[in-house]
């Protein structure tokens, strides 16, 4: 989503199971991801992030400065299209980023929807899967041929 916001021209975009759309969603759902371990943090790396900190503060929905950084905030330049697949019990990324999504880009011109599926989890397998796949390349072939 981040890389559709920034170049706007993308002419269509898939995301499966999303998060992170804006601070508000992170702050409202979190993630829930035991099985994702950051990399040890080098002398470098932490530094970058005390001087991030220091000079913008946490991420936040009230920051002027996170504020431009979330995706949400440039939805009317965007030119593409967009398609979201979720499993209900994703257990990892509630669903409720994507039904927010979905509610931020009805107020557009932007071309999206929203699938969902009952089972699947995080990772949409099984049944959910083959579904979700036929209508991902299906969306593809649509928007970039």
């Amino acid at each position: 989503m981040r890389s559709f916001a920034a170049k706007p021209t993308i002419p269509a975009v898939v995301i499966w199971a999303g998060a992170g759309y804006s601070y508000t969603d992170l702050t409202k759902y979190r993630i829930n991801d035991q099985s994702y371990h950051p990399p040890q943090l080098t002398y470098d790396r932490s530094q970058s992030r005390q001087k991030m900190s220091s000079l913008y503060g946490q991420p936040s929905a009230t920051s002027a400065f996170w504020k431009q950084v979330a995706p949400t905030n440039y939805l009317d330049d965007l030119k593409g299209a967009i398609q979201i697949n979720h499993a209900v019990d994703d257990d990892v990324v509630n669903i409720g980023y994507s039904r927010d999504l979905i509610k931020l880009l009805d107020k557009t011109t932007v071309h999206h929807e929203l699938y969902e599926y009952p089972s699947g989890g995080h990772n949409i397998s099984g049944v959910s899967f083959t579904q979700a796949m036929e209508r991902t390349v299906s969306f593809y072939k649509k928007y970039l041929d």
